[in-house]
Order: C-alpha cells, then sequence, then structure tokens
C-alpha cells in the first residue's frame, strides 16, 4: 500500500475496522448538516432559546480527530461528538452537527445559525468577550513532521525558522506559527514560511508531499495522524501551550450557557465523561487535570 493511501485511512476507535479516509476528515468547505435522534425535549430544556426546538445545534469542523470528525458516510464521530451527545440527553435533546471551516465557527455561532460550538476551539481571551465557555477538556499545539524531516525540525523552537510550516486557518497553531515566524526575524533569522489551509487532512498531504516541512496543530491531532501513518508521520518535541477547550455559547445566551454547565457536571459525575476519554485515548486531556 502507498503511503498516500495508507494516510488516507484512520480507525475509527469505537469500531474494529479501519474505515475513515483522512482525506475526508476535514469534511467539506461548505456547509453541511448531520443530526442524531435523542429523546426529544422536556422539562426546563423544551424552554431554552434554541435555533431549532428540541434540538442542541452545535457548529463544527470535522477536521480534528480524535475530538471530532466524520466516517465516510458522514456520521459525525470523536470524544466531543459523544460529550456533546451525553450532554445534549441529560438535557433532554436531540443532536445536530452543522460543519464550517474552523474559521468560521465564530460567525456561525453570532449569526445564530448554531446554539453553541463544541468543536475544539480553545478558551481564549478574545473569544471571552464573545462567548461564555464550558470547560470539557484540555489540549496544547504540537508539531510534527514527515519521517524524512529534510529540514531537522526539532519542535517548536528555532530549528522552525526558514522552514515551510503548514497551520489551520483562524487555529491557534496558525497564531503560533506567526509569532515564531516575527521571533526568528528578530534574532536575523529566516522567517517561517508560513501557509494556511482550511482543512487538516490538507495540511497532513502537504507535508507528506514534500511541500511543507512541518504541520503545526492540537497535540491531540497531532498525535492522532501518528498512530494512523504507520511511522510515515512524527510528533516532534513536545506539546506546548496547555489550554483548556470549551463549549462556547453567545453571552446574551446566558440560560442555555448554565443549562450547558449543568448537564456537564452530570456527566461528569456518571462516569460517562472518563469512559469517553479512555474510549478515544484522551485520558491526559481530563479537564480536572488542567494546571
Amino acid at each position: 500500500m502507498s503511503t498516500t493511501i495508507s494516510l488516507r485511512r484512520a480507525a475509527y476507535a469505537g469500531a474494529a475496522v479501519i474505515a475513515l479516509a483522512l482525506a475526508g476528515c476535514g469534511g467539506q468547505s461548505g456547509q453541511s448538516a448531520a443530526q442524531d435522534t435523542q429523546p426529544a425535549a422536556q422539562g426546563a430544556a423544551a424552554d431554552l432559546p434554541l435555533v431549532k426546538d428540541g434540538v442542541l445545534t452545535s457548529c463544527a469542523n470535522f477536521g480534528t480527530p480524535p475530538n471530532i470528525f466524520a466516517k465516510e458516510d458522514g456520521t459525525p464521530v470523536g470524544a466531543e461528538v459523544d460529550i456533546a451527545k451525553s450532554m445534549a440527553e441529560e438535557m433532554g435533546l436531540e443532536t445536530a452537527f452543522p460543519e464550517y471551516a474552523f474559521s468560521g465557527l465564530i460567525p456561525a455561532l453570532q449569526a445564530k445559525q448554531c446554539d453553541v460550538i463544541i468543536s475544539s476551539l480553545y478558551i481564549k481571551p478574545e473569544r471571552e468577550e464573545i462567548a461564555d465557555f464550558v470547560p470539557y477538556l484540555l489540549s496544547g499545539s504540537g508539531v510534527a513532521v514527515s519521517k524524512e524531516n529534510p529540514k531537522n525540525v526539532t519542535g517548536y523552537d528555532d530549528s522552525l525558522c526558514g522552514v515551510r510550516a503548514v497551520g489551520i486557518t483562524g487555529a491557534t497553531g496558525a497564531s503560533l506559527l506567526e509569532e515564531k515566524a516575527a521571533e526568528c526575524k528578530s534574532k536575523g533569522l529566516e522567517p517561517v514560511q508560513v501557509t494556511l489551509l482550511d482543512r487538516s487532512a490538507d495540511a497532513l498531504q502537504q507535508v507528506m508531499a514534500g511541500q511543507s516541512d512541518a504541520f503545526l496543530d492540537t497535540a491531540e491531532l497531532m498525535g492522532y495522524y501518528e498512530k494512523q501513518s504507520n511511522g510515515e508521520f512524527v510528533v516532534v518535541g513536545e506539546p506546548v501551550g496547555q489550554i483548556k477547550i470549551g463549549a462556547a455559547t453567545l453571552k446574551e445566551n446566558a440560560e442555555l450557557h448554565e443549562a450547558l454547565q449543568e448537564a456537564f457536571n452530570k456527566v461528569v459525575d456518571s462516569g460517562r465523561y472518563a469512559e469517553i476519554l479512555k474510549e478515544w485515548g484522551l485520558e491526559a486531556q481530563n479537564i480536572a487535570n488542567a494546571s
């Protein structure tokens, strides 16, 4: 099997077969929707201000496995999907996951095309000016390269100076690359040559095709691709910048924010949260480990 073909196949962690094409992990550039059936809204949940009655609609980008991605048939899967479904179940709601480019998630929330973002969205000060967050995972950023590593990149350090690095538009990894480029220049070194893309699968393919020397994004995503690549794609250095991921709702929707926090607390107390993290190999990302 060729490297390209093997890289386009990923394990669906809830099954024993290899069924996901990595090229589909990032989904489509336009909007799509996936909905799962759960109990109809009842009690207080029926009175929540929702885009669609009885449904918790979460804007999503399916480009960050194992957190959230899509099976070949378009079905959303991943730890964040399971967390969202579990929270919705506690609220007596169904779930829907319309898909957007990562950079379009917050604009879609602001346009009230969804109720919440549960899709690897880091909690950052500028985002907290717009939204309230229910923290549910820890994350960080990681650097990965092809196994050949022709530029001898060693992590998020000065070895990135002068190399071609790729990140995802609107993501923290992209900001880190821009910061490193400026730092390199200030030291009299060649700046990082930054390319930004909308899909993580495209960024991965750029590195594997030799069009980019390094890829910087979430540590979970880098580790996932490394496992699926049979040694062709390698994480280098240590993760940087521990940060929380949270479920984002508009500040004007305080009622929903409070309901989501209560639901998440119940998911944790029931043991379901720990089960989800174990299933997806994300025990280290337990929000209880936040420093």
